[in-house]
């Protein structure tokens, strides 16, 4: 009963992400992350799935190791990812092998601003598991394990 009032009020707090200092979450926020979800599920998944290492585009989670590597604040990771989304760029790739694995990704100029923002602000925000396939094939590509 106590938290219906403090999300009502303007928000929660959270633990900190990788990159950045404990905020406090609000109600835009949580719709944000909801659009994210929804517009990943839609226009995403079908290419990043992380089901198995067969698939057409690299999975989700290795596509948001490298992002955050070089964009580890929220608001550079999420302005990189909106923007890579609506037009990927030869020349600015973070997975050169996965470029040359699956080729660049297709732009998706069909997705709103905003819509772009939700999907890379989600991305930024869900903790995605590596799947159970990953350490070997990471092996078998790099000749180390992962790390």
């Amino acid at each position: 009963l106590l938290i219906l009032p403090l999300v009502a009020c303007g928000g929660t707090t959270t633990t900190p992400k990788q990159g950045e200092s404990a905020k406090t979450v609000g109600v835009a926020d949580v719709k944000a992350n909801e659009l994210g979800a929804k517009v990943f599920q839609s226009a995403c998944m079908s290419c990043h799935s992380a089901q198995n290492e067969s698939g057409i585009a690299p999975p989700i989670f290795g596509v948001k190791d490298h992002v955050i590597k070089a964009y580890p604040d929220r608001d550079a990771f999420i302005k990189r990812v909106a923007s890579w989304i609506k037009a990927p760029n030869a020349n600015d790739v973070l997975m050169p092998g996965a470029v040359k694995k699956f080729g660049l990704m297709p732009a998706l100029p069909q997705l709103t601003e905003a819509d772009a923002q939700a999907v890379a602000a989600f991305l930024f925000d869900t903790d995605v598991a590596q799947p159970d396939w990953y350490a070997a094939h990471y092996q078998a590509e790099h000749g180390k394990a992962p790390q």
